[in-house]
């Protein structure tokens, strides 16, 4: 009796309509670069920032070895047993191949379902504002990416994201982002959407043109109580548009930061950053690029003029070697009057490969 009960109970598992489970697909990219800083900022802008802020210098002189954006990740969208809905999920970390800091990081990484409608997940995520910056970067993931010089690079976590299917050459994004109660400030930020986002992407065949926004907040120090921190708004608005002509990739980019303390006295912090850049795509596997850029921040203490040059030479589809050359022109406000004016340069070489 105990056989046929088994034998009735398998063949019953067996009659289930369950999907079979496509297998995930595994990826990854190391990029190192040997980078020669003099007197040039190293890392993002909201750094320099802070910087500045310290009474610091944000810019940097020597040789360092850099792991630009390695990393290592698992991805995948499943057809499920109630149609016509999917799985989809993401669990991707970063990689510092050089050795500093911290081996792995947490990159975009999330679990949602796929539906008519879009995509819809959570996890952590990019920002709809750093999602649309496109091609524009022609130096991205090096020493010279355009988080130097731009605010809105971020990567929000805990977020509840969608993003629509392709709508004729549009698609839309959204994010929101509750605070989990943590305290900024005096303050708990404790809501559903303390942090949201919203993005629309055009981008037909030779075009591309994209707006996006984001409202977040931020803890900066009080410069009348240090080392005392506030809470602060943080609203982000970006564009871009960009377009190719037979070989030649075109790109423009404006961004308004506003930085809005929430306490008596301390002033509203605005900066605008710009972005210009071209590459041309020689029959020769070799890619010759250029971009310039400013940042525009005086309430922050720091203004930046930055031209970039370089070239990619593709080894394979996978793999290539790089090499730039940059100069830029800082301006430095410390508060309580002291600054600084210098031209800085940068020079790297670097090899990425992607699997």
């Amino acid at each position: 009796m105990r056989s046929v009960t088994w034998l009735g109970l398998s063949a019953l598992a067996f009659s289930l309509p369950l999907s079979a489970a496509a297998a995930p697909e595994f990826y990854g990219r190391i990029n190192i670069s040997l980078d020669r800083l003099s007197d040039y900022r190293e890392g993002g802008l909201p750094g320099a920032f802070n910087d500045v802020a310290a009474g610091e210098t944000p810019l940097e002189d020597g040789w360092f070895v850099g792991s630009n954006a390695s990393r290592l990740g698992i991805r995948g969208r499943e057809a499920l047993d109630v149609a016509p809905l999917s799985v989809i999920y993401q669990l991707e970390a970063g990689y510092n191949a050089d050795g500093d800091g911290d081996t792995f990081t947490t990159r975009n990484s999330f679990v949602g379902l796929g539906t008519p409608l879009g995509d819809v997940f959570a996890g952590r995520y990019d920002s709809p504002v750093k999602m649309v910056e496109g091609r524009v970067d022609q130096f991205n993931n090096t020493a010279a990416d355009i988080g130097h010089y731009v605010y809105g690079q971020r990567r929000n976590d805990d977020t509840l994201n969608w993003e629509s299917p392709k709508w004729g050459d549009l698609v839309l994004r959204a994010q929101l982002g509750p605070g989990e109660a943590e305290q900024v400030g005096d303050e708990e930020k404790d809501g559903l959407a303390d942090t949201w986002a919203l993005s629309a992407t055009w981008n037909p065949d030779k075009l591309y043109a994209a707006v996006a926004y984001e409202s977040s907040y931020l803890e900066v120090d009080n410069p009348a109580a240090p080392p005392a921190a506030v809470a602060a708004d943080l609203e982000l608005l970006r564009g871009e548009v960009g377009v190719a002509l037979g070989p030649v990739d075109l790109g423009a980019l404006v961004e308004r930061t506003r930085l809005d303390p929430d306490q008596a006295g301390l002033d509203r912090a605005d900066s605008t950053s710009y972005v210009v850049s071209a590459g041309w795509r020689l029959p020769s596997r070799l890619t010759l690029k250029a971009q310039a850029g400013r940042v525009d921040g005086d309430d922050f203490g720091y203004e930046n003029d930055i031209l970039v040059v370089g070239a990619d030479y593709q080894l394979a589809r996978g793999t290539k070697v790089y090499g730039l050359l940059s100069g830029s022109d800082a301006t430095v406000a410390y508060p309580g009057g002291a600054g600084n004016d210098d031209s800085g340069n940068l020079f790297s070489v670097g090899m990425e490969h992607k699997f």
